[in-house]
């Protein structure tokens, strides 16, 4: 919504419309595949696509625990340390789902699965009313929350966004000004 606000302030005498579509990084690159969309904003897409991405921002990554949880006592935990305890994770085909596991590559196994949900807002939620732990993008709204924050101590602790679009397909002319403004 900031990139798309910023956009508009800088063409106020231009008649520009957004559709606002939300989803998984699968549903979202379906819709791109199919020309429902012609940009997405999601994690990155499997290469085998062929879709192009231009990294937006990074978001870091960092885990909640209900308040009252033997890890709220820590200021930062590994992806080691949640692994006794029930997590509750995107759902598959969500983006971040892969991102979230592959911080356990190390640690060598994944923690048990208490909840799958698509929203980050739903699960720090979830969290807060204890029905497990999480490994979520930092969220202003997690301040808000009965949750502990802790840091992540893991070398792949962020996670980028990325603009993705298909050069196969025509751009219009006011997509291509807005994926220009976005690249500034």
């Amino acid at each position: 919504p900031t990139l798309a606000s910023g956009f508009l302030k800088r063409n106020p005498e231009k008649d520009i419309r957004f559709t606002f579509h939300t989803g998984s990084t699968g549903q979202l690159i379906e819709g791109l595949m199919a020309e429902k969309f012609d940009l997405i904003f999601c994690s990155q897409p499997p290469s085998d696509l062929h879709l192009r991405e231009v990294p937006v921002i990074s978001q870091k990554l960092v885990i909640i625990t209900p308040e009252d949880h033997p890890l709220a006592a820590k200021n930062y935990a590994s992806p080691k340390d949640l692994l006794p305890y029930p997590m509750i994770y995107f759902s598959q085909g969500a983006g971040l789902r892969q991102v979230v596991e592959h911080l356990f590559d190390s640690a060598g196994s994944l923690p048990p699965t208490a909840y799958e949900t698509e929203e980050d807002q739903v699960i720090a939620g979830l969290v807060a009313r204890g029905f497990g732990i999480s490994i979520v993008p930092y969220m202003d709204l997690l301040e808000k929350l009965d949750v502990k924050i802790l840091d992540l101590d893991s070398p792949a602790s962020t996670r980028q966004i990325y603009m993705v679009y298909n050069d196969n397909v025509f751009m219009p002319p006011v997509v291509h000004d807005f994926f220009q403004y976005i690249c500034q």
